[in-house]
């Protein structure tokens, strides 16, 4: 495969419309969820009178629904249509965010899980969905646009809402209800964000999905166990929820330890997290490039490769503590990251048929999430509790320590995941 096929690739991607509306206003939205995100944080941490713990707390809410909603909206998604359950999402998300200013530290806690709980029925229909409007041999780069659109707004958000706070520190008295947004700073934030949610439904109510859905009764229990036994049945789908799981795992390590690990570690500052951070987020931009160009070698091999990459990178940085190295693994680890997902992503919604997909992309949210939040709460909690530890000439700091046992486990876990050779959906187009 050569880079003009790739750029025909994106070409055939850019050519639907409904496509090309799905990721606009996805895009725009997700901007939107990294300002409130920040804001989330802000005005817990205010709220709380500047106690971390409650900043923990709101990241806690974020995880813990996946628990549950992700396979119930699968369900949903398999049994309902999906444009509208997109559009209805959207639209309550909008009503929720806009009353977060307003309100006190517990009903930002319900609020903050009430509306992950809602995107955890948004997204397995909008993963669904997207097969239906790009050519199935174009599904990585579909998934690679989408992945990008998620996660390229972050460095726009973070200024755009440093804007808003500035603009509203500084709103004339003139402006009706100025006083009320200098009492609410986060104010203009949350309304941005409420603002994307409607204009993301109002290009989703476009979309050229086909609406008519199974007439079977709404049973969520039966349905989700039905989701569960697919899966269960099916080696490849198996073998991908392994190299999911531990692909995700590893970047929980590296947002539990990444802090600990420039301060104390390497003996940097804010500015080089900043900078690791930043080249992370450019090594996930180039593997979403890469990745058409990788996969003449086979599906199947890029993926285990990826996957063990991951933990094969923070081993390295764990033994070889030095900044520069640190800086230019970082880049190697936000490609591997980025390709094990959409490669998974585009196997899944390859695999499943149309009847069940909702449920087996619900599942794959679930694992995106228990993935993260393992290897964040897992491996942070064991750095914290490790001081030191020497071996000879060897010594580590706990920071060491985590990403040297979450590399191994990430490793163990490609080996896991070797199944997926079997499975004819990763056999090249």
């Amino acid at each position: 495969m050569t880079a003009e096929q790739g750029q025909a690739g994106f070409r055939a991607v850019f050519r639907s419309k409904g496509f090309t509306r799905l990721l606009v206003g996805q895009s725009v939205s997700s901007l939107g969820d990294w300002v409130a995100t920040f804001a989330f944080i802000v005005g817990a941490y205010a709220l709380s009178h500047q106690n971390q713990t409650a900043v923990a707390v709101v990241l806690v809410l974020r995880l813990v629904p996946p628990m549950f909603a992700a396979p119930v909206g699968g369900v949903v998604a398999d049994r309902l249509p999906r444009r509208t359950i997109m559009v209805t999402c959207d639209l309550s998300r909008a009503a929720l965010i806009a009353l977060v200013p307003f309100v006190g530290l517990t009903l930002l806690y319900v609020i903050a899980f009430v509306h992950e709980s809602i995107s955890l029925f948004f997204l397995p229909a909008r993963d669904a969905s997207v097969p239906a409007l790009v050519p199935r041999r174009v599904l990585p780069e579909a998934n690679g646009l989408i992945l990008a659109s998620s996660y390229g707004t972050l460095p726009l958000a973070a200024a755009l809402f440093s804007g808003l706070r500035l603009v509203v520190a500084h709103i004339p008295s003139a402006i009706p209800f100025a006083h009320l947004f200098r009492a609410h700073p986060t104010a203009f934030a949350f309304f941005f964000d409420a603002a994307t949610f409607v204009f993301s439904a109002s290009m989703i109510v476009r979309l050229p999905l086909q609406e008519k859905r199974t007439k079977e009764e709404l049973d969520l229990f039966k349905g989700v166990v039905e989701g569960v036994r697919y899966v269960m049945g099916h080696p490849g789908l198996r073998s991908l929820a392994y190299g999911l799981v531990v692909s995700m795992f590893g970047g929980g390590v590296l947002f539990a330890v990444g802090i600990g690990y420039i301060h104390q570690t390497l003996h940097g500052t804010d500015v080089d997290f900043g900078f690791l951070a930043a080249l992370w987020g450019l090594g996930m931009g180039l593997g979403l490039a890469a990745v058409r160009l990788l996969i003449k070698r086979g599906k199947d091999k890029v993926f285990i490769a990826a996957v063990a990459a991951c933990g094969g990178i923070l081993v390295i940085m764990a033994l070889l503590p030095f900044r520069w190295l640190a800086f230019l693994a970082s880049v190697g680890f936000g490609m591997a990251f980025s390709i094990a997902i959409v490669l998974a992503l585009t196997a899944a919604q390859e695999t499943a048929e149309d009847r069940i997909r909702g449920r087996i992309m619900g599942g794959v949210q679930m694992l995106f999430r228990v993935g993260l939040g393992a290897g964040a709460l897992g491996i942070g909690a064991l750095a914290h509790s490790i001081r030191h530890l020497s071996f000879g000439f060897i010594s580590l700091d706990g920071n060491q320590v985590g990403m040297i046992v979450g590399g191994a486990l990430i490793m163990l876990g490609a080996v896991a995941s070797s199944g997926v050779t079997h499975s004819p959906a990763w056999s090249n187009p």
